[in-house]
């Protein structure tokens, strides 16, 4: 080949890895084999590998201002490794990839039997770029079904891969049954793991996740305490000091917060952190509200709805300053904003203003923001009114 075509050979592979990379940076390929001994008795091979992808792809979608890794089969190859395998440049893309910051992990795993108990065992090597193979070892429990313990398997992965993301969605679970036993466990492995100092930008996120933790048990001293922690092990990390704000208006200090944000807003402008700057500027908005000084209030969300326009957040407290005011139209209207943006809306659990509802009201306790439930309500509730009285008795 001559050298302007190996030129352009090589600039349509850059470009194709480039993108592939970009849109699977991150990523995790899983391969499981399955015996025909063990799947006669189970499932088929195909059917496992799916269970325990799915559930990874289950624990990696929740929501990260971070991003979160994507989680595919080795079976499925994507566009860029097709054509890198096909044009011979595989190494050249790993090296695009490394020089870029994007990594690709791999699990490789086969189910046995335990040779003495002759139970079914996952026996599985866990390959991260950036760390030594990790072994793992996950035998069947007495009487577990076989999705269980696939899905334990698949969990006690991503908490190696992925213990950031791991951390949100077991915050998430024990949100929902009300036992944060599992998070706890993880979050004090990794501050374990991430105390060095070297690492201190991962603790500090921990940290803050930590607090966010604490808020959800309505532990408002401990919620404060670990946010000051994370915002000393990293600075450049902003996140912990909105949460520290947010605390701040949570507990009737709603007068610190402008002062105390001033520094941190301008370090996001810096940053051109948008969706940081909007959530700061919605927090400054409910110290106004708990004051009474509604004309600020309604200057911050001004700010805010400039750094974020997709926002539900803030028409829903632009409504509730309106209905302050006795202008039930401008309400109505606000409210109808809030519902067209909740498709767009972003809540990132490691953001307290954005995850709560703004608790502005004096003694109002600390709930989380179910924006979408509330809307929910709203149009069942309109739908019943203006039903027949026997066919609103059918919805009740």
């Amino acid at each position: 080949m001559d050298p302007i075509s190996l030129l352009a050979a090589l600039a349509t592979a850059f470009g194709i890895m480039s993108a592939d990379a970009v849109m699977h940076a991150d990523s995790v390929n899983v391969s499981l084999y399955v015996p025909d001994d063990i799947a006669k008795t189970t499932a088929r091979g195909d059917v496992i590998e799916d269970m325990f992808i799915s559930k990874m792809q289950e624990i990696g979608d929740v929501k990260s201002y971070f991003g979160r890794p994507n989680v595919q089969s080795n079976r499925a190859r994507t566009l860029g490794v097709v054509l890198s395998r096909a044009l011979k440049v595989e190494d050249f893309a790993a090296a695009v990839q490394h020089t870029f910051g994007m990594k690709t992990a791999s699990v490789l795993g086969s189910f046995s039997k335990d040779d003495k108990e002759g139970k079914i065992q996952l026996v599985a090597m866990v390959r991260d770029p950036d760390e030594p193979p990790f072994p793992l070892i996950i035998k069947r429990a007495d009487y577990e079904p076989i999705p269980d313990m696939v899905g334990r398997a698949a969990q006690q992965v991503m908490e190696h891969l992925a213990p950031y993301i791991t951390t949100l969605y077991l915050l998430q679970k024990g949100d929902e049954i009300h036992d944060y036993t599992q998070v706890d466990d993880l979050i004090g492995r990794e501050l374990v793991a991430y105390a060095a100092k070297s690492h201190s930008k991962e603790r500090a996120s921990v940290l803050n996740v930590a607090g966010i933790v604490a808020l959800h048990k309505e532990n408002m001293p401990e919620a404060a305490r670990l946010f000051e922690e994370a915002d000393k092990a990293d600075p450049d990390l902003l996140i912990p000091r909105l949460n520290r704000a947010f605390v701040m208006l949570a507990t009737d200090h709603e007068s610190e917060v402008e002062s105390y944000l001033k520094p941190t807003l301008e370090a996001a402008r810096y940053q051109r952190a948008y969706m940081l700057l909007a959530a700061g500027d919605v927090i400054r908005a409910g110290a106004f509200m708990s004051v009474r000084k509604f004309d600020q209030a309604e200057a911050a969300l001004d700010d805010a709805e400039y750094w974020d326009p997709t926002s539900s957040v803030v028409p829903t407290l632009r409504a509730e300053v309106k209905l302050e005011r006795g202008d039930m139209v401008g309400a109505m209207k606000y409210k109808g904003k809030a519902n067209v943006n909740l498709d767009n809306f972003e809540t990132f659990p490691e953001l307290a203003s954005l995850y709560y509802h703004i608790s502005w009201r004096k003694g109002e306790p600390l709930r989380r923001n179910d924006l979408k439930q509330e809307s929910a309500r709203a149009v069942l509730t309109s739908s019943t009114l203006g039903a027949k009285p026997a066919e609103a008795a059918k919805t009740k």
